[in-house]
């Protein structure tokens, strides 16, 4: 995949022009080409200034930045190109590190330090759209992954990029008023962040979120000329979020829940047997020129909006589990009331067909479906290797990553099947770094207040506790009661 870095893009701004070689360089200590960044992670080095020439220089900057980029192809005459920058962490410089008459002299050479703290959570300003819900600005506020740097595919476009990078860059003011500073030297070094994204809570799925399916009905027959045997209904449950390690080298496992009930006709007919489940993992990449004020993955496919959102899907096969042992059905007492014919989650049934004579046998009582029930519990694990990289699920202003879970259950003698499209969440664990100086416990403070020098460090009027038996559980103190304790304080 090829890397759109910002120092092309800028050399593309300026009409195709690329910048001469920097007399400034970049270095991070101990970093390596693989190493991943992530919340709370440190990043420390310095900036190594040395030029051929005396340099005159105004202000001298080093600088933390995110930036997404997009591009969109083929949606108008010229490709439209979008730039967004979402973080910008300036280093405070010490003025001994930099020459006093802001001059860097030919030859010599100055070392610059820094130290950045990847940020658990972006600043305000880093959203400043119009959102639909409070919910769509706090995963705006979140940081997103690097998108596009990956030496393995992460599975999205060369259309949008997200890039993480440290700059120096060298400036002096501009000789007319209010034109822009004259960038003297830049440098800049990449660097691949995965922050830690916690699981969220499962997604409030309705018959309006077009691109899933978490339930669904089917008409069994014993064969293809006999009449119907029943109603099989497959209803599955977010499964638990995949989490990846903060480096993105492992990830935990999970499992597919599906609950069947089976409707029968009569008592002769038996719930159909299970032959395999098979599932694939549907990876969503959406982009688009502006920002969006919605959840591109949920709601219908052909809702207008004016910033709508490209998407790039790729598919990556999970598991093929045949049930060699027959699945484990058990009966319901029937309570006399006939099944509407809609899921819960406002989905028509796959077949409604039934005979006006049918459906007044079943509301007068006569004949009443036996209901069986049965779990399918399969688990999963996504693919860890070096060609293909899973990314969290994030959703940022221009670019998101969705996953969906796309399970197929194949069933009786003809090998019938139900299809679902699930959501599946992928999270990044937290990384808990303890302090360089940790807190005292409130039994280590308590304890020190009563060392013999305790006495003359602490007024011991600022810290009184009440026994038990100094208060009533039941009654507030009286105003005699009240005296008498401001006066032992006092003493």
């Amino acid at each position: 995949m090829t890397a759109i870095t910002t120092t092309a893009v800028e050399a593309a701004r300026a009409g195709g022009r690329v910048p001469k070689p920097s007399s400034v360089k970049v270095i991070v200590d101990q970093h390596f080409n693989s190493k991943v960044y992530t919340s709370g992670s440190s990043i420390s080095g310095h900036a190594l200034v040395k030029t051929s020439k005396d340099v005159h220089f105004d202000h001298f900057d080093i600088i933390f930045s995110g930036i997404a980029a997009t591009r969109l192809d083929f949606v108008q005459q010229y490709p439209a190109h979008s730039f967004r920058p979402f973080m910008k962490l300036r280093m405070p410089l010490d003025g001994s590190s930099l020459p006093d008459n802001q001059v860097f002299v030919a030859g010599k050479t100055y070392r610059i330090p820094f130290h950045f703290v990847v940020p658990h959570q972006l600043t305000l300003g880093a959203c400043n759209h119009q959102c639909s819900s409070p919910a769509v600005r706090d995963h705006h506020l979140r940081l997103p992954p690097t998108v596009g740097f990956w030496e393995a595919d992460d599975q999205a476009p060369e259309m949008a990029h997200i890039e993480y990078s440290i700059k120096a860059r060298a400036y002096r003011h501009a000789l007319e008023p209010g034109a822009a500073p004259i960038k003297l030297m830049e440098s800049q070094h990449v660097l691949k962040v995965l922050p830690s994204l916690p699981e969220d809570a499962p997604l409030d799925i309705t018959f309006r979120d077009e691109r899933y399916v978490m339930s669904k009905s089917k008409t069994i027959r014993k064969n293809l000329f006999s009449t119907k045997a029943g109603k099989l209904t497959a209803t599955a449950t977010q499964p638990n979020a995949i989490m990846l390690s903060a480096d993105g080298h492992k990830a935990s496992g999970s499992v597919v829940r599906i609950n069947l009930r089976f409707a029968a006709i009569s008592a002769d007919n038996t719930p159909p047997r299970i032959n395999s489940m098979s599932a694939k993992l549907a990876t969503h990449t959406f982009f688009g020129a502006a920002p969006t004020d919605l959840m591109p993955n949920l709601g219908s496919r052909a809702t207008y909006t004016p910033n709508p959102s490209l998407s790039y899907t790729t598919n990556n096969n999970l598991f093929t589990h045949r049930f060699t042992e027959k699945v484990e059905w058990h009966r319901h007492n029937s309570t006399g009331r006939r099944d509407s014919g809609y899921s819960s989650l406002g989905l028509v049934d796959e077949d409604q067909s039934e005979t006006e004579g049918q459906r007044v046998s079943d509301q007068s009582g006569k004949k009443c479906p036996i209901l069986r029930s049965a779990i399918l519990e399969v688990p999963f694990s996504i693919p860890m290797n070096n060609r293909k990289l899973f990314l969290p699920t994030f959703h940022s202003c221009l670019i998101s990553r969705t996953y969906t879970l796309h399970v197929n259950i194949s069933l009786g003698p003809a090998n019938a099947s139900i299809s679902l499209a699930i959501p599946l969440q992928i999270g990044v664990e937290a990384v808990h770094e303890p302090p360089a100086a940790e807190l005292p416990s409130f039994e280590s403070a308590v304890a020190e207040l009563h060392q013999p020098d305790g006495g003359n460090r602490v007024d011991v009027r600022t810290l009184h506790f009440l026994h038990r038996s100094d208060y009533s559980d039941s009654l507030l103190p009286d105003y005699d009661e009240v005296n008498r304790r401001t006066e032992q304080l006092a003493h």
